[in-house]
Formats: structure tokens, C-alpha cells, sequence
């Protein structure tokens, strides 16, 4: 059992929002199986925040002290990503001028995330497949096998099964990279956090376009909650990035979020606003107790700057 103390501290150190039970409960997964060398696999779409899981699971591993090496399959051109990750000789193809490390030898002692496993081609997933079998690696044009002591950790946003059935994915190699699961939830599971991320990605625009928008209006609340965010986190952030660039107000208004958003009728109830407020109070009375009233230390819990904290505060009447 891993006590909420060491989730709060694993998602403030990777700056995770929210406390939805979806996303505690693949915390706490990540924390125990970290101390384990098991192979993990984490599934989700995309922009949920894969990428941090791989981090908690390292830090809280015997080989924190190893490297961390991150390749994302699906953005290496499919000729180069097997030198990518078991290197290559010099002279061994065209454009091989100098000897390259892979990436599974330079995580020697340490832990190598794959992103986007099921990018992989067919004959890299059988070369992948070997070394982890073997724990050896063959660069490309050696005629000699480097042993390896490595950690996997891998990501997908695609269904491997599905794969599988279809002859895209092989199936022994899906039982060797699984030993573990970690699911994230989407953000459309996770609609108690809403308010939380949107005042984090907003704090995060005004400060890269050196703004103060102070907020949302209710009507952009109620399109925040009823649309369905298939691009997740990241369409979340984005989204918020454009409406503060526009923004000429103190607040966003409809009229400057992207067309995505706004295409479609807003179906949310008509007491959602109260619903959301009332949650939003909630969780920073509960960030306030577990801080020890120290508002600075909640601010971090919560995920937004000490200044919306403060305007919060005011603005529900908590002392």
C-alpha cells in the first residue's frame, strides 16, 4: 500500500495535477512496481501525460542512480531508429561517419523509456525482441554483441492487442514488454480536474506571453466541461495558449477560444458553475490542511501560482 503522502510528493515533483482517483491509483502503481525490474508498459491516448510515469517509476527505482535515456519511436525516420537504439558502426551505411552508442547501451545501469512502442516496425520489434532475450545488442555492421543491463519501460497510445491480431505487432514481444501495466486516464475521466489544469496551462500562457488574464467566464467553464478533449492535456494547453494570446479582457471569453471548442451546442446543466466551484473549493480547503495552511506549499499541491491562489481565496471566502 503507498501511502497518499508519497503520491502528493511524486506528482509535485513531476508537476502531476489532480487527485481524481484514476490518476492516484497509476501514481501509486508507478511507486510500487518502481522498486521491481519488471518491464512496464504504460498505456493511454495521447497527451495524458505518459511521459512522466516513466520518470516516477526510475526515481524511485535501485537504478536512480543509472541514466535515463527517452526515445520516442514514433519520431525517428523507420531507416534509423534500429542504429538509434543498438548503434552502429563507422562506414556500416551511408552517412555512418563515426561509431554511434545506441540508446540501450548508453542506459547501462539504468532505464530506457520507448515511447510509442507500436511505431516500431516488424524487423526492429524481432531485433528488440532479442535483446531483451539475450540481454545483448549487436550495433549495426559489428560483428560483436555488447551485454546489457537495462530497465524497459514503454509507452503507447495504440491498442498493442488490436495490433497483434492484425499481424502489426508481435505477440511475444507484447508479453515481454508487459510484465506490468499503468494505465492513464484521459482527461475526459477526469472532469473534477478540469478547473485545476485550466489554471495551471493558464498561469503557464500568461507567463510566456507575459500577460494577466485573470480567468475564465463562466460560459468558457461550461464549454471546458461539456466538450470532450480527445487531444487531452495537450489540446487543453494549447487551446488555453491561443484564447490568452487573444484575450483583450481581464477574463477569456468564448469569442477567443479555437473553433474546436466552440463548434458544437454547450450541453452542460445550468448548475454546473456551483457543481464546479464547489469542487474547486473543496480541493483547496484540502490542499490548505495538508499544507499546514502554508498557502505557498498549497499552491504547489494544487498546481497554480501562489497570486491565483490567493485570488481564489478571496473569492470563495476562505480564510
Amino acid at each position: 500500500m503507498v501511502a497518499l503522502s508519497d503520491i502528493q510528493q511524486a506528482k509535485q515533483r513531476f508537476g502531476i495535477i489532480g487527485n481524481t482517483p484514476g490518476l492516484l491509483r497509476a501514481v501509486s502503481r508507478a511507486l510500487q512496481i518502481a522498486p521491481t525490474d519488471l518491464s512496464v508498459l504504460i498505456t493511454g491516448e495521447s497527451g495524458t501525460g505518459k511521459e512522466f510515469f516513466p520518470q516516477i517509476i526510475h526515481t524511485n527505482s535501485h537504478r536512480k542512480h543509472g541514466r535515463y535515456i527517452a526515445v520516442n519511436c514514433g519520431a525517428i525516420p523507420e531507416g534509423t531508429i534500429d542504429s538509434e537504439l543498438f548503434g552502429h558502426e563507422k562506414g556500416s551505411f551511408t552517412g555512418a561517419i563515426d561509431n554511434k552508442e545506441g540508446a540501450f547501451v548508453a542506459a547501462q545501469g539504468g532505464t530506457i523509456f520507448l515511447d510509442e512502442i507500436g511505431n516500431l516496425s516488424y524487423e526492429v520489434q524481432v531485433q528488440l525482441l532479442r535483446a531483451l532475450q539475450e540481454r545483448k545488442v549487436k550495433p549495426i555492421g559489428s560483428n560483436q554483441e555488447i551485454a546489457i543491463n537495462v530497465r524497459l519501460i514503454s509507452a503507447t497510445n495504440e491498442n498493442l492487442r488490436s495490433a497483434i491480431d492484425k499481424g502489426d505487432f508481435r505477440e511475444d514481444l507484447y508479453h515481454r514488454i508487459n510484465e506490468f501495466t499503468v494505465r492513464i486516464p484521459d482527461l475526459k475521466e477526469r472532469k473534477e480536474d478540469l478547473l485545476l489544469f485550466a489554471n495551471n496551462f493558464l498561469d503557464q500562457a500568461n507567463m510566456e506571453l507575459q500577460k494577466d488574464i485573470i480567468g475564465f467566464d463562466n460560459e468558457v467553464i461550461r464549454i471546458f466541461q461539456s466538450y470532450s478533449w480527445p487531444g487531452n492535456l495537450r489540446q487543453m494547453k494549447n487551446a488555453i495558449k491561443y484564447a490568452t494570446l487573444l484575450a483583450t479582457g481581464r477574463y477569456i471569453t468564448r469569442n477567443e477560444l479555437p473553433e474546436e471548442l466552440t463548434a458544437g451546442p454547450v450541453s452542460a446543466p445550468v448548475n454546473i458553475q456551483l457543481k464546479n466551484e464547489s469542487h474547486e473549493c473543496e480541493m483547496i480547503k484540502r490542499a490548505l490542511q495538508e499544507a499546514g495552511n502554508n498557502k505557498t506549499r498549497a499552491a504547489q499541491l494544487l498546481g497554480i501560482d501562489r497570486k491565483t491562489l490567493y485570488n481564489k481565496l478571496k473569492a470563495y471566502g476562505i480564510a
